[in-house]
């Protein structure tokens, strides 16, 4: 069986649902009067993370399924740690405030996108691996 036009549009749709409280996020940092400097740092990174993570499914695809998901695994782990650690450094050595807003926003950013592909990825899965084949004989 094949995938429904609909359903290929919302999995991909799915894959940029951060992008939504990242915009949302803009117009709350300049009214809490945290810095726009912070916000772009957090939008920089989520681009770049939405990028690596289509690169990871794109190296993925046609695997067997155990290396696909060790890849996309891998990739999420380290864009978290990477991400985060980079974050850190910033808000140690460059601007505290900084560096803390921008982790905050990313770690809201990060979790949607990390439930919006989970959701994507079982909408992407073929039905046909979902059904079992039926065994016995016909009369």
């Amino acid at each position: 069986m094949t995938l429904s036009p609909t359903r290929r549009r919302v999995a991909l749709g799915l894959r940029f649902a951060a992008v939504v409280p990242c915009l949302v996020a803009l117009p709350i940092f300049y009214l809490v009067g945290w810095s726009l400097w912070a916000w772009g740092l957090s939008a920089v990174l989520l681009l770049a993370n939405i990028t690596i993570a289509f690169g990871s499914d794109w190296f993925s695809h046609g695997r067997s399924q155990v290396m696909a998901v060790g890849i996309v695994g891998v990739s999420l782990i380290s864009r978290a740690w990477l991400t985060f650690g980079a974050l850190f450094i910033i808000a140690w050595t460059v601007d505290r405030q900084v560096g803390v807003a921008a982790a905050a926003a990313f770690l809201v950013y990060f979790t949607v996108d990390i439930v919006a592909r989970s959701v994507s990825h079982v909408l992407l899965r073929d039905d046909a691996i979902h059904s079992a084949p039926t065994t016995g004989a016909s009369v």
